[in-house]
């Protein structure tokens, strides 16, 4: 497939939004419920965003002629299991021990490369993202915060029932990652006002 530059240029958005989300929702979590939780998910979500990143940057080499590197993008899956396990650890710290989620992500990944198959960490990252934006909504006060987790939560499962699609035409990928862009743009949206709903409460 002759994949466009400005495509594979379009698919760091949805990363950027991504960081930009992790980067407001840390320190939240450091404030609300402390600084080894807020640590936490600063790994998880700069594990995230490294998976994001490399796969962004597999499609721009590919996209500019350069060198097809595929592990760049098939690490990702390897990224997104751990790295979304400890985001929503971090979510849920109050309630659920962090040996758990550690665990659900190792289990994840010797089933992956003993297999040699993708979708057991498919599975845990989608489980994961799941916890993680449906504690966030819960935590959410204002309507528009509820919404927007809500988009992000739906958008997610939307993105995976189109990922899953055999015939993957320029036409479907740009049509993944505009809503992808705009999954993770609601996430970044929903955590900043989140956050500044509560300094206004303190």
């Amino acid at each position: 497939m002759d994949y466009p530059l400005a495509l594979a240029l379009v698919d760091f958005l949805p990363v950027l939004a991504m960081a930009a989300g992790i980067t407001l929702l840390v320190p939240y979590l450091t404030r609300t419920a402390g600084p080894a939780v807020g640590r936490v998910a600063g790994a998880g979500g700069a594990i995230v965003v490294l998976g994001g990143g490399l796969k962004a940057t597999w499609k721009l080499l590919v996209a500019a002629g350069g060198p097809d590197i595929v592990v760049l993008a098939k690490v990702q899956f390897f990224l997104f299991a751990p790295g979304f396990a400890l985001l929503a650890w971090a979510v849920l710290s109050a309630t659920a021990p962090l040996w758990a989620f550690v665990s659900f992500a190792i289990a994840g990944l010797v089933a992956a490369v003993a297999i040699g198959a993708t979708w057991p960490l498919l599975l845990i990252s989608t489980v994961c993202a799941t916890l993680l934006s449906i504690r966030l909504l819960l935590l959410s006060r204002h309507p528009a915060e509820r919404f927007l987790f809500g988009f992000n939560l739906l958008g997610t499962y939307a993105m995976g029932m189109l990922a899953a699609r055999p015939d993957q035409t320029i036409a479907v990928q740009w049509v993944e990652e505009s809503l992808n862009t705009l999954v993770w743009a609601a996430f970044a949206v929903a955590v900043w006002r989140l956050a500044k709903e509560r300094e206004r409460i303190r």
